[in-house]
């Protein structure tokens, strides 16, 4: 008998839904203990390579006193060959200008064992799927 394994789609939807229901706390069971999340500088001021559990947990505690109400959620989750890409929203409201925050683009997640090992952001689809084709 073969075990049961989770595909790569549902490990990332399930990050998605751990962070909903509990912060990054939530989707830290998903993430591998040497997760990589990258932040390019053309896609942020404060580009950086986010590194293990505390990496993830500083990558979002950096919205701290800048957003409240953060919502990290996936619109459409697309397998590309042993990657996922998300197209994913990442909302808030301001602290001080109470302004809503609204952002989309696209992760691309690589996968090993049933855990996500790196994040990468991307502007478009098009960027993802060529990062994830190679």
């Amino acid at each position: 008998m073969r075990p049961v394994t989770v595909s790569n789609v549902e490990v990332v939807r399930q990050m998605f839904e751990g962070f909903r229901e509990e912060g990054i706390e939530g989707a830290l069971a998903t993430l591998d203990e040497n997760v990589v999340i990258e932040i390019p500088a053309d896609l942020s001021a404060e580009p950086d390579d986010y590194r293990g559990h505390d990496g993830a947990r500083r990558y979002f505690a950096g919205f701290a006193g800048m957003l409240e109400d953060i919502r990290y959620e996936a619109i459409a989750l697309i397998p590309a060959g042993e990657c996922v890409i998300a197209q994913m929203r990442l909302s808030g409201r301001g602290v001080s200008s109470g302004i809503d925050v609204d952002l989309e683009g696209f992760t691309l997640h690589d996968l090993a064992d049933g855990k996500i090992t790196r994040i990468r952001p991307y502007a478009d689809l098009e960027s993802a799927l060529s990062a994830a084709t190679g």
